[in-house]
């Protein structure tokens, strides 16, 4: 509990966007100690995902959704405990792993390093699109036969980081992973943050699957996809009907009043057009655009405004804006997207 601490502190330092993307896996023993610390996570690093032995009820009230319960199944061999950590991740994401998880009741205290085959065996559960895995470690000059279970097992012995370098590689190595592996974000009306995506199509199916209307603006061109379409479309960025779209996905996500009928019109319009004409212009143009989708009740007036209805689901991807590395990355790490 303390090394984990002493991550989240260093994270929360260097790159605390990341807090919100993050899941902790704790299995110490339940008890006061693990509810204080547990307690104390969740109030101090705003997003953070818990999965611990804590009985929910000692968590306050307004942090309980951002905790998983694990229940003795989970711990009862190492197939379940991988499938529990599996559960966490996301697709392509990151684990990071102690390589003494001393707290493991199925593996003997006398061969410790067996442990690394938990991670082989939950990265191996993502066929497709396998998370990294990296190790942390306080332990210097192993032993030649840990260094050889590890090649066996599928990792670099030269890649397990020094838990005294949280600053200077561990959290570097945690953003870049990040940084490389899900280089998109998504904005959605169905979360109060945004949370990371990774650039491959099946990511953008399911996206696509989960939400009515999704923009996207990633590779200099705009596009609209998800429900209500029978495929994407793709606009030239700054067209009247790309930024149509775009401002009332704005909207929607801000739970705004909608686009007001003016607005539109006078896009549309010459210099100098009646109220009449700009009201007509706007109509159509709306019109075109409710022909677009499986349903045009989707689209609604009211107040002198068009909106998307409060019913339908919405989101934005875009490129993640800058890097969190404050020095060159040295290796990787991070995991899964906050459940609200």
């Amino acid at each position: 509990m303390y090394h984990t601490t002493e991550l989240l502190q260093a994270i929360a330092r260097a790159s605390p966007d990341l807090l919100a993307w993050t899941t902790v896996c704790a299995i110490d023993d339940p008890g006061p100690d693990t509810a204080s610390a547990i307690a104390a996570w969740l109030t101090e690093y705003d997003g953070v995902q818990i999965a611990a032995r804590v009985n929910p009820g000692v968590i306050p009230p307004e942090h309980a959704y951002r905790v998983f319960p694990i229940g003795a199944t989970d711990l009862a061999d190492s197939s379940a405990f991988a499938k529990m950590v599996g559960s966490l991740l996301l697709p392509g994401g990151v684990l990071v792993q102690d390589v003494h998880l001393s707290t493991l009741y199925f593996i003997p205290a006398d061969r410790w390093w067996e442990s690394i085959y938990l991670a082989a065996t939950v990265r191996g559960m993502f066929p497709k699109h396998q998370p990294a895995v990296r190790f942390v470690s306080n332990k210097r000059g192993y032993a030649a036969t840990f260094g050889r279970d590890l090649m066996d097992a599928g990792f670099d012995p030269r890649e397990v980081m020094d838990k005294a370098e949280l600053d200077a590689s561990v959290v570097p190595s945690i953003a870049s992973d990040v940084d490389v592996r899900f280089p998109l974000e998504l904005t959605s009306s169905l979360r109060s943050r945004p949370i990371p995506v990774a650039a491959h199509e099946d990511s953008r199916h399911e996206i696509e699957r989960a939400l009515d209307l999704v923009e996207w603006d990633v590779s200099g061109r705009v596009e609209l996809s998800g429900r209500l379409l029978t495929g994407p479309v793709t606009f030239r960025p700054g067209s009247n009907e790309a930024v149509t779209w775009q401002r009332l996905i704005d909207e929607r996500l801000a739970d705004g009043a909608g686009v007001p009928v003016a607005e539109v019109g006078q896009r549309l319009a010459e210099e100098g057009a009646e109220r009449a004409e700009i009201s007509n212009l706007a109509a159509r143009h709306i019109h075109a655009l409710r022909g677009r989708l499986s349903s045009s009740a989707a689209i609604v007036t009211a107040n002198r405004a068009y909106a998307l209805d409060p019913a339908v689901t919405v989101g934005r991807v875009r490129r993640r804006a800058g890097s969190h590395l404050r020095q060159p990355p040295v290796s990787a790490v991070a995991k899964t997207d906050p459940p609200e």
